[in-house]
């Protein structure tokens, strides 16, 4: 068994103590970036639509659609349903419609899709049709 003196064996103890929370020479002090700001999130997807919600005369009628929010990038989807049919008789993909209302047309019902990126919104709109009159 071999024998170390005391006092080597505290300065080992010492040395191993104070190495401890010391810094390495071969990785020396890294200093990291900060992280850069978080993406805002897309604005929320919004529209409204322009155009008549009572039509009194027989003849031509546009409504057109303006899209806010998204990605910038809008798709449209106009879908036209009369009173008292069940499926749509018009759909177009343009951001504005128009129609040719007469007075045995009655009432519509003008739905809109806008799309843009991920985001989705649906929209309808009741057109009054009082052509021969509203009661």
């Amino acid at each position: 068994m071999r024998r170390v003196p005391l006092f080597s064996l505290c300065a080992s103890i010492t040395s191993a103590v104070l190495l401890v929370g010391c810094q390495s020479p071969v990785a020396p002090n890294q200093i990291t970036a900060p992280r850069p700001p978080a993406q805002p999130a897309q604005p929320t997807l919004s529209f409204e639509i322009s155009g008549p919600s009572r039509i009194d005369t027989n003849g031509p009628f546009s409504w057109v659609a303006f899209a806010f929010g998204g990605s910038g990038q809008y798709q449209y989807r106009w879908e036209v349903t009369r009173q008292g049919e069940q499926q749509p008789s018009v759909t177009t993909n343009e951001r504005g419609l128009s129609l040719l209302v007469i007075d045995s047309d009655g009432d519509m019902v003008l739905r809109l899709t806008v799309t843009s990126g991920n985001q989705t919104r649906v929209e309808s709109l009741a057109v009054r049709n009082c052509i021969g009159g509203c009661k």
